[in-house]
């Protein structure tokens, strides 16, 4: 009896000393998942300084999922701080039928939902998406049609659609599908930037690898230029966004591995080579906290890109979830520079090869070997080679950046700006990669600026980009 009444109490020691375990145990994870969100969850100030209430916010998608790989947080972060959230969807993602482009319209509205995104927010422009190679690209040959009016075929037809109960914008705005051409394209992307009137702008980059992607970018470049020469008081921010880095696609993103906590996007390898964006100058936005779930089924970004199912966010080793960071990056680019509102002129320009003057004021700041279309090239000219700048009305400036052309043979090593109040600055060495050179000086109300050459390397100097910046009324 003596030996049963131990054992009973042995169970009883046994089985608190268990309860207690588990107890203690329990309140160490939950300690520990403190811990983590708290090193994971850094400053947002940033993040909500710039998706604050009452700043209108548009996204631009080249295809659909573009919007959720590098703007889910974006998106959420803006719906929780009141901000206005629109996502305009460029190409039906349609390279391999209409059929699948009706599907992905639909999943893009899914998984937009389970950000709180509205699918009245949601437009979808109806254009032709095709393979990534530059030959066969939708975008890139549309961009490079013979004329502005010239219709080109997509893998499905030649004029915008959309899902049934969700018109696309040419033909909720005029009744019928747009043609595909380079007119229609800028139409509708003009008006529709018109009529939202953003803040702050989000779309791939130039430097990313997919045409549809990089000629997008410079199709929205395009059309906020054209919207600033006809209102001079737009002036967005536009933020760039990275899918497919040069390293490629399996390579870059870093794959997350499984139980770990979530990394920062890392640098890609070719970066530096490969673009002239700075990656120590980065946007860095911190995601949600319900975008930090090491938990992936209860990863809020996580859940929204496994509703994009026809495109096998398993696939290529997780390539769609290796999105699921602990941030989101982006190069921003002010379009407060007043060189859009100006005339051009210049010593001499290479018209054969369309490297003309006013490609300093194009939004584009690079050039030859990348983009050699979209840069100033003087005709064998160095040292007296010169550019200006002329405006129809007078301005305070404080502030002008200068870039060289980016290939490494001519480069300009000293220059003279020359302002219409009499006043001349001079330059040192441009960076001879196409990197800015900024100058930064007292208040000066001017309505012309040129800048000389005094010396240069090479054989035809110019320049890829000539930004003018007002001076603030602190300066004044």
């Amino acid at each position: 009896m003596l030996i049963n009444l131990n054992l009973i109490l042995l169970s009883i020691l046994l089985l608190v000393i268990a309860l207690i375990s588990i107890y203690v145990y329990s309140r160490y994870r939950k300690i520990c998942n403190i811990q983590r969100i708290k090193e994971l969850s850094y400053d947002f100030e940033t993040v909500n300084s710039i998706l604050a209430e009452g700043k209108k916010i548009l996204i631009f998608a080249p295809h659909q999922d573009d919007e959720a790989l590098m703007c889910a947080g974006v998106i959420s972060h803006a719906l929780n701080n009141h901000a206005e959230v629109k996502i305009g969807v460029i190409t039906n993602g349609d390279k391999k039928g209409r059929k699948i482009g009706l599907t992905r319209m639909k999943e893009t509205i899914k998984a937009m939902e389970c950000l709180g995104l509205d699918r009245k927010n949601i437009t979808f422009f109806g254009y032709g998406s095709t393979e990534m190679d530059i030959k066969t690209s939708f975008m890139y040959r549309l961009f490079h049609a013979e004329t502005e009016t010239t219709v080109i075929s997509s893998n499905v037809g030649s004029e915008t659609y959309s899902i049934p109960d969700s018109s696309e914008y040419h033909y909720h705005k005029f009744g019928v599908h747009g043609s595909y051409s380079r007119s229609t394209l800028r139409q509708d992307l003009e008006l529709f930037i018109k009529e939202q009137k953003p803040d702050h702008i989000f779309a791939a980059s130039l430097y990313d690898i997919h045409p549809d992607h990089f000629i997008l970018y410079q199709f929205i470049v395009d059309a906020i230029i054209n919207i600033k020469r006809s209102d001079h008081t737009f002036s967005p921010e536009l933020h760039e966004y990275v899918i497919h880095s040069h390293d490629g696609d399996d390579y870059w993103p870093l794959r997350n591995l499984n139980n770990n906590s979530l990394i920062p996007f890392s640098k890609p390898a070719t970066f530096d080579s490969a673009t002239l964006l700075d990656w120590e100058k980065r946007e860095i936005f911190t995601v949600p906290i319900d975008m930090q779930s090491v938990a992936l089924s209860k990863n809020k970004k996580h859940i929204a890109i496994s509703k994009y199912r026809s495109q096998r966010p398993s696939g290529n080793k997780n390539y769609l979830y290796s999105y699921v960071k602990r941030d989101e990056i982006f190069w921003k680019k002010d379009f407060s520079n007043i060189a859009f509102l100006a005339s051009v002129s210049a010593s001499s320009e290479n018209s054969e090869s369309d490297q003309l003057g006013c490609k300093v004021i194009d939004g584009i700041s690079d050039g030859y070997p990348r983009f050699p279309n979209n840069e100033w090239v003087s005709l064998g000219e160095t040292s007296g080679a010169w550019i200006q700048l002329d405006w129809s009305q007078a301005y305070s400036v404080s502030k002008i950046v200068l870039y060289d052309r980016p290939n490494l043979k001519d480069n300009i090593l000293s220059a003279t700006l020359t302002f219409s109040d009499g006043t001349m600055i001079d330059t040192g060495p441009l960076p001879n990669n196409g990197s800015s050179y900024e100058i930064l000086f007292a208040p000066k109300t001017i309505n012309w600026v040129k800048l000389t050459v005094n010396k240069a390397s090479g054989e035809n100097v110019g320049l890829s980009e000539f930004e003018v910046y007002q001076a603030s009324e602190f300066q004044s």
